[in-house]
């Protein structure tokens, strides 16, 4: 699926270059941008620069935590309009409101859904469309700094986040994710990125509303690209796949991947951009097994 991204994301990368010394011209010809897409500020450029040039600013700086650090200088109205839009809202759940369907405005490659929900908890859960790899652990750690950031910004408050779960593997060192994220628990090696915040803090007024302007930036941002919607495909392809091996064998993940035609790997991401996991899938195909089971008519009854 093509994505694209306000020209913001990658500049807002290649000033953080230019800031620990590098030159930015030389990163973004490595990562294929063409010199005319950045001198145009209106510009929408494909989605696969961003992520690349955080893991190639990453690999400059010898330095995994580049990417946390380099964000935690984002100050609002960078990134243009998602922006204002969630900062002329009246309170933080206002704020946070805009943000699945007006991403779009700065990009396409992601998605914000709101996930699990308690009385006391809410989860949103982050989505990558295009991005794989190192470069897409990275385009997540932004999206999360800069989550958390505007939000303090907006409260003028050190809000920090409940729990923070990352795809990514653990580091060595959690330093700079508690820099940023404060004393919010992380969890590593979880099927879905996401961010969860008491839901008291989403009644907190926002320093920054303007119902007026709110009205008219959403009037605009309605002309914007809109967020690309959950995909199925996988989730329905496993399903089909595990119907059929759950009926003689137990389901093997690289056995349905190979059916697939993909691998063991690809699959597993695959499903976690679409929700879900393939432990879930093959639960859901073992209760939808059993369900047919009970309902089919008992066999060998003489007449």
């Amino acid at each position: 699926m093509h994505t694209s991204d306000s020209v913001l994301l990658p500049r807002f990368v290649l000033a953080r270059a230019a800031a620990a010394g590098l030159d930015p011209t030389r990163l973004a010809r490595a990562a294929g941008i063409p010199g005319w897409l950045l001198a145009d500020g209106d510009a929408r450029v494909s989605s696969d620069y961003f992520p690349r040039l955080w893991e190639l600013l990453e690999h400059e700086l010898d330095d995994p935590d580049t990417t946390l650090r380099a964000t935690g200088s984002y100050r609002l109205g960078e990134f243009g309009l998602i922006d204002y839009l969630i900062s002329t809202a009246d309170t933080v759940g206002g704020g946070f409101g805009v943000l699945s369907p007006y991403v779009g405005s700065v990009s396409t490659n992601y998605r914000i859904e709101l996930g699990e929900q308690t009385e006391t908890e809410s989860t949103f859960d982050i989505y990558l469309v295009n991005a794989e790899g190192r470069a897409r652990d990275l385009a997540v750690q932004m999206a999360l700094v800069t989550l958390v950031s505007r939000m303090r910004q907006l409260t003028g408050q050190s809000m920090d986040p409940v729990r923070i779960g990352l795809r990514e593997r653990a580091p060595r060192r959690l330093d700079a994710f508690t820099d940023q994220f404060g004393t919010a628990r992380l969890d590593f090696g979880v099927p879905i990125d996401r961010i969860t915040y008491r839901t008291v803090d989403f009644d907190r007024p926002q320093i920054t509303a303007d119902p007026l302007l709110a009205a008219v930036l959403r009037r605009h941002a309605a002309t914007m690209p809109p967020p690309p919607p959950r995909t199925t495909e996988w989730p329905d392809r496993v399903a089909s796949v595990l119907a059929e091996v759950l009926d003689s064998s137990e389901a093997l993940l690289d056995q349905v991947a190979r059916r697939l035609y993909t691998s063991p790997r690809t699959l597993q991401r695959r499903l976690a951009e679409s929700g879900t996991t393939w432990r879930l899938e093959v639960d859901r195909a073992r209760k939808r097994h059993v369900e047919q089971l009970d309902s089919s008519p008992p066999g060998g009854v003489d007449h």
